[in-house]
């Protein structure tokens, strides 16, 4: 069983550095698409985008989807050209399938720390 160090002012100050670091680079992530049988690339959202996506009703997924996949990049107007899209987010349905799309965003979530980031000690030995 793994002991979780508990986290003090002094353990803050020694790790200042590393953390700073930390939250300059963006995470990334592969994930496997069925639909596409291949792989694509995201990165996690920043703060401003996550809040943006909530605040949008039916398209807060696609809008994660659209600005979160970096790989292949859905901003490419060749490819929104390509797929016919007259909206840039288009690109989101056109590309994925419809059930794919919430997946993707919850793991684009997921990467930012929003799901699963804090867990209560209990939930950890069990």
């Amino acid at each position: 069983m793994k002991k979780h160090t508990k986290i003090t002012i002094e353990e803050l100050v020694r790790r200042k550095e590393q953390m700073l670091q930390s939250k300059k680079q963006k995470k990334t992530k592969e994930l496997y698409v069925k639909s596409l049988d291949g792989t694509i690339t995201i990165t996690e959202p920043d703060a401003a985008l996550a809040r943006d996506a909530q605040e949008m009703e039916e398209s807060g997924d696609a809008y994660i989807v659209y600005s979160c996949v970096t790989e292949p990049c859905l901003k490419s107007k060749e490819l929104q050209e390509t797929y016919g899209c007259v909206e840039p987010m288009e690109i989101v349905e056109k590309i994925f399938d419809v059930g794919e799309i919430p997946q993707i965003a919850v793991e684009c979530i997921k990467l930012a720390g929003y799901i699963d980031g804090v867990k209560p000690i209990d939930d950890l030995k069990n």
